[in-house]
């Protein structure tokens, strides 16, 4: 996990140089050398670890094969930050599928990217800091009676934050707003939207989050259903684990997004 947080760490600094450089193309031989030792990083440390995320490595291979043969000449800078930004995101879902599949022996610990979003929560939104602190504290547990507490403080912690970040009024005010199907607000994608719209985020790049966002809230509705479909608790403890750790990890890559926190 270290060799991951090392990687998405240089990604951020490799997107730094790169959006420095002038003109459409990227011609700077430090900024290729950089995209090169990118590359050879990802290969030579976290390719195991990507093998063992949910899909395997082949969405990561792809991404860091193409960097790599970007910075054998002079490329788009439009491309390459897409791919950066590919990578990013691709990186901290891994990271995330990574403690979820962590034996049920060992911990789930804080990560340097959570510490950085309880940081700025506490200035944003003090309130969703609470709230994700208790889930991180909750799933520090072995075992619990019920996981929906710590999943429910993941999702307020999210929802508040959007809240803070895109209030009704101003999403609903947007040109071409309407409310999805049975809601009467707007909801937590389309809050998600609305924000990387204003930034000016391309559509591929609001895929990502957006379908973090539905992840978590189906993970909430699987979760509230079963109270009224599995007969015991002994059946449903085992099993509720790893799936709030995956709400974690969809949740922190959001909230990275909306904070603009280099993850």
């Amino acid at each position: 996990m270290t060799a991951v947080a090392t990687l998405i760490a240089a990604t951020n600094a490799v997107t730094k140089s790169v959006r420095a450089s002038t003109g459409v193309q990227v011609r700077s031989a430090a900024a290729k050398a950089q995209l090169h030792d990118l590359a050879t990083a990802y290969f030579s440390t976290v390719k195991p670890v990507a093998e063992q995320c949910d899909g395997g490595s082949g969405t990561l291979d792809g991404i860091f094969q193409e960097i790599h043969g970007l910075s054998r000449r002079d490329s788009s800078k439009n491309r390459c930050l897409e791919l950066l930004k590919l990578a990013k995101n691709s990186l901290v879902a891994c990271e995330g599928a990574a403690i979820s599949q962590t034996s049920r022996k060992h911990a789930v610990h804080r990560t340097p990217v959570d510490e950085l979003i309880v940081a700025t929560l506490n200035d944003v939104c003090p309130s969703a800091s609470l709230a994700y602190q208790q889930a991180l504290a909750d799933l520090l547990q072995e075992r619990r009676h019920s996981w929906r507490g710590p999943a429910t403080d993941l999702r307020e912690a999210l929802r508040e934050t959007l809240d803070v970040l895109a209030p009704d009024e101003d999403v609903e005010a947007a040109h071409g707003f309407k409310l999805e199907p049975d809601a009467k607000r707007a909801t937590m994608k389309q809050k998600v939207r609305y924000i990387l719209r204003i930034r000016g985020a391309k559509s591929g790049a609001m895929a990502p989050p957006e379908s973090a966002v539905q992840g978590v809230e189906d993970v909430l509705g699987t979760m509230t259903r079963s109270v009224y479909t599995r007969s015991s608790v002994s059946t449903h403890t085992p099993t509720d684990r790893p799936e709030v750790a995956r709400v974690h990890a969809w949740v922190r890559l959001v909230l990275c997004e909306l904070l603009e926190i280099p993850p």
